[in-house]
């Protein structure tokens, strides 16, 4: 099995080597060709389970830090006395936060990308 997952890699790695050598420059920041093999290296069986558990707890520790950071002055007495018992509450004030900060860095390379 170990032999068969190698000669995976090795060919894949190949077909990249192969388009790096033919590889455009991007007429547009849009236009790009983003591979996430390319940065994240797990097994398929373990990926499907890491990016589940990390939809599900990033925005929700996200959502419970801003609303103790921001909201509450990081008082505890404060955030006890906040009554949001919800998990769902925390997770869509956290994800509202992620994606706010995902789309200015998302707009900050783009911008930069022009500039090259």
């Amino acid at each position: 099995k170990r032999n068969l997952q190698d000669r995976y890699y090795r060919k894949q790695k190949e077909r990249q080597i192969g388009k790096d050598k033919i590889k455009k420059v991007p007429k547009s920041f849009f236009a790009q060709e983003i591979h996430l093999s390319n940065y994240i290296n797990l097994s398929e069986n373990s990926i499907n389970t890491i990016v589940f558990l990390a939809f599900i707890l990033i925005p929700y520790i996200t959502g419970l830090l801003f609303i103790f950071l921001i909201i509450a002055k990081a008082n505890l007495a404060i955030f006890h006395e906040i009554n949001i018992d919800e998990y769902f509450v925390y997770w869509s004030i956290g994800y509202e936060v992620l994606a706010s900060i995902l789309l200015m860095i998302i707009i900050k390379s783009s911008i930069n990308f022009n500039r090259r």
